[in-house]
């Protein structure tokens, strides 16, 4: 590991291996950081296209499914495509808005003709990075990485008092959960163990877990009704392709690369103080772009860059390659295993939520 000093406190740098155990404990922090905005954007098309429960789970599945393929992608690389760097990949929140607006007018056939339509434009676009990087200097990045944390922070907050849970948002119960998380994670980031710093985020989430069974807020229904196993398929919805909703998906696109610019540059800006390189940011353009394509054919919504996982790095100080490569192939374990994708859906929103705000706030401070 190198020597010299870094923005974040570095434990385990780029080419680093950790022990497999402590790996995969690193790993699996890195995935519940992300997991409840991989997940959140086809459970609400489930709503709203009124699917089954069976489609419903193959959504999830295939969410699962291509965030680590795509996040495979990114870290490992394919010729020019990805940035080499660990980022974790899956469908953003930013999306919602963009999902459910096409989904509900034209359908989600039309929806994932439209995404693949946009990752094919994200990708020309990544051969305009040298005149993206005139217009997203490391100030405008800066800022950019500060406005998308201050933007999310709300979402995070709902999330921790529990905005789509039985008890209510705000209710007491909610609040004492996700306040657990937060204060776990905190801890264990003012002690004097790498180990702790390092698993801070999973420490809180299963403390809170725990917590949340002992209270029996936790209900296992859905996980005694999984099937041991299922494999994703692949275009499942008849695709369409209306103008309108692709245009609307270009203009989301169009923001997603600018976020992904903002994310790459504050990641290697928080582990190795340095801009990242051109073939660097191009690379992440173009995972974003090709693996969002590729992600609709596989039934998943547009795949991006994770914002949460540079709070993960700044907290933690893990930031290797092989560890975000053992994240993404957990995520594709658990795509084919629905029982194990149950057990995790189960974790209550303000376990997650707690965790989520305290990296959203993490992401903020590092813009």
């Amino acid at each position: 590991m190198a020597e010299e000093k870094k923005k974040a406190d570095i434990i385990y740098n780029i080419h680093d291996k950790p022990p497999l155990g402590p790996g995969i404990v690193y790993a699996l922090q890195h995935i519940l950081a992300m997991f409840s905005g991989n997940v959140t954007v086809p459970l609400l098309v489930v709503g709203i296209a009124g699917l089954s429960s069976a489609e419903g789970t193959l959504l999830i599945q295939c969410a699962l499914l291509m965030a680590g393929v795509v996040t495979l992608i990114q870290v490992v690389g394919v010729g020019p495509v990805g940035a080499r760097l660990p980022v974790v990949m899956g469908t953003s929140n930013g999306f919602l808005s963009t999902v459910s607006l096409i989904t509900t007018q034209y359908g989600i056939g039309a929806c994932l003709g439209a995404s693949f339509i946009g990752g094919l434009f994200e990708s020309v676009l990544g051969s305009f990075l040298k005149k993206l990087k005139r217009i997203f200097t490391p100030l405008v990045s800066g800022i950019v990485v500060m406005t998308i944390g201050l933007t999310l922070i709300p979402t995070g907050v709902k999330a921790a008092a529990g905005g789509s849970t039985e008890a209510g948002l705000g209710a007491p119960v909610n609040l004492i959960l996700s306040g657990i998380v937060i204060v776990t994670i905190i801890i264990c980031n003012c002690v004097n163990s790498k180990m702790l710093k390092s698993a801070s985020i999973l420490v809180g989430i299963v403390a809170g877990y725990i917590v949340a069974v002992i209270m029996g807020m936790v209900d296992f229904t859905s996980v005694s009704e999984a099937s041991w196993l299922g494999l994703p398929g692949i275009l499942h919805w008849k695709w369409e392709f209306q103008p309108a909703a692709i245009i609307i998906m270009l203009f989301m696109y169009l923001a997603t690369t600018i976020e992904t610019v903002g994310d790459i540059s504050a990641l290697t800006i928080v582990a190795e103080d340095r801009q990242p390189t051109p073939e660097e940011s191009r690379g992440a353009i173009l995972a974003d772009g090709l693996g969002s394509s590729l992600a609709a054919i596989f039934n998943a919504f547009p795949n991006t860059s994770y914002t949460q996982n540079i709070g993960v790095v700044n907290l933690t100080g893990v930031f290797s390659n092989y560890v975000v490569t053992l994240g993404a192939g957990i995520l594709i374990v658990f795509s084919v295993f629905p029982k194990v994708a149950a057990v995790i859906l189960c974790v209550p929103q303000p376990v997650l939520g707690g965790a989520t705000l305290i990296t959203f706030v993490m992401v903020f401070i590092s813009g």
